[in-house]
């Protein structure tokens, strides 16, 4: 079985746009892993793992929050992904999930002084792997953050980058990967979390954003990248 642990889930308001992640995310989870069980933990809920080794994998989702916000279930899912570690546990944490796990494990995460990074982006990779099938040169993906990694944790292998965010990718060992972008966004999604945060940023940033919506897109590569992965002996 796969575990999402769902970080976007703090706002119980129906029909919030959190709500339209949960089909994104299992979606992408079964696209992804289409032999697998996927289950879907609402952790910010309470809606936690009974056990470390509930699930082979664990996929570790974005969110709105900072990993340096004290929320109690933000402290008790840096707690997990130790514990993971420890275990040498299969993990992989996508935007918010990529920054808590690099946190957890010794990293830093501070909001950019360079601003939003929004809209469909490129960035190069610098060391390929056996799991990268196909093997890339450049990955284009949506992207919705301000906040970035700063400082890997020990130990950690950087596997991707640009001039914006230059913690793209990490790996640690054979149980570790982590990305900043958004494979399992849509268009339509991250155009809403766009407009919603219209404010926020400056007019040329936002213009250029929506301009990129037509570009195309590696998502489906790197749910390539994710599997096989996860499917790597330590």
């Amino acid at each position: 079985m796969i575990g999402i642990l769902n970080a976007y889930h703090f706002d119980p308001k129906p029909g919030n746009y959190q709500e339209n992640y949960d089909k994104l995310i299992l979606d992408f989870g079964r696209r992804t892993f289409p032999s697998r069980h996927v289950r879907d933990y609402k952790i910010a809920f309470g809606d936690w793992p009974l056990s470390f080794d509930d699930c082979e994998a664990w996929l570790i989702t974005g969110s709105s929050m900072g990993v340096y916000d004290q929320a109690d279930w933000i402290l008790k899912l840096k707690d997990f992904i130790v514990g993971l570690h420890q275990r040498q546990k299969k993990q992989i944490g996508i935007c918010f999930g990529h920054q808590i796990i690099a946190e957890a494990l010794g990293g830093k995460v501070e909001k950019s002084a360079k601003g939003w990074g929004v809209g469909v982006k490129t960035f190069s990779i610098l060391q390929a792997t056996p799991w990268m099938k196909p093997p890339q040169n450049r990955v284009s993906l949506l992207f919705s953050h301000q906040d970035q990694v700063v400082a890997a944790p020990p130990g950690a292998k950087l596997l991707a980058e640009d001039s914006f965010c230059p913690f793209q990718m990490l790996q640690i060992g054979n149980s570790v990967l982590t990305l900043q972008g958004h494979p399992e966004f849509s268009v339509e999604f991250a155009r809403a979390r766009l407009n919603a945060r219209r404010e926020k940023m400056n007019a040329e940033t936002y213009e250029r954003a929506l301009v990129s919506f037509d570009a195309p897109r590696d998502d489906q590569i790197l749910a390539n990248w994710i599997r096989e992965f996860a499917q790597t002996k330590g």
